[in-house]
């Protein structure tokens, strides 16, 4: 609770604490909430009742925690070849700290497709929706800016130039989550 405290007052620090169990455990119950919580949910509330795909949930849990490394990889390689000293080992330990936005997102997006006939046609449910969404993709986009100042070093156009790619490389890491079923992409 503390490193989450941390995140949403003082991210910087955050990310320099490097609390390596504390950001993997984040990013593991993001994981899980693609994997294994949307399919329960889904199966117990959906229209359909699909029946719980095991193998499926293993491959998704597989493919997050494979997302996560090869985006912290991307970030690391973005950042270094923009000029930052941080290692990778630190990137992989502080990038989780972000997932926060990430895990509300992914439980936000499942409850909204299982249940979605009860936001339904409703003004008022979809107007605050969209205000949880808005305001969590602003929080993740303040969490990867204070990350690349303050985390990687970056600066001036090394700022810029590496907010361009890696923003490209979130890009495409979204639509590969997407087309492997990954509903919020783990990044």
């Amino acid at each position: 609770m503390n490193l989450f405290l941390e995140a949403l007052n003082h991210p910087a620090d955050a990310f320099q604490s490097g609390k390596k169990a504390a950001s993997w455990t984040i990013v593991g119950i993001t994981i899980l909430l693609n994997s294994v919580f949307e399919p329960i949910l889904q199966h117990f509330y959906g229209a359909s009742s699909p029946v719980i795909d095991a193998i499926k949930m293993l491959k998704i849990t597989a493919l997050g925690i494979l997302s996560y490394v090869v985006i912290c990889l991307a970030f690391w390689l973005i950042c270094k070849s923009f000029g930052s000293k941080t290692a990778f080992r630190k990137h992989l330990s502080a990038w989780g700290v972000t997932y926060f936005p990430t895990a509300l997102c992914s439980v936000v997006v499942a409850i909204t497709e299982v249940l979605f006939y009860v936001f339904w046609n409703s003004t008022v449910w979809g107007m605050l929706l969209n205000f949880v969404f808005i305001g969590i993709l602003i929080w993740k986009v303040i969490l990867y800016f204070v990350y690349l100042k303050e985390f990687a070093g970056l600066r001036g156009g090394r700022f810029i130039g590496a907010s361009v790619l890696m923003g490209v490389v979130i890009l495409l890491m979204a639509a590969v989550s997407g087309y492997l079923g990954i509903k919020t992409p783990i990044i």
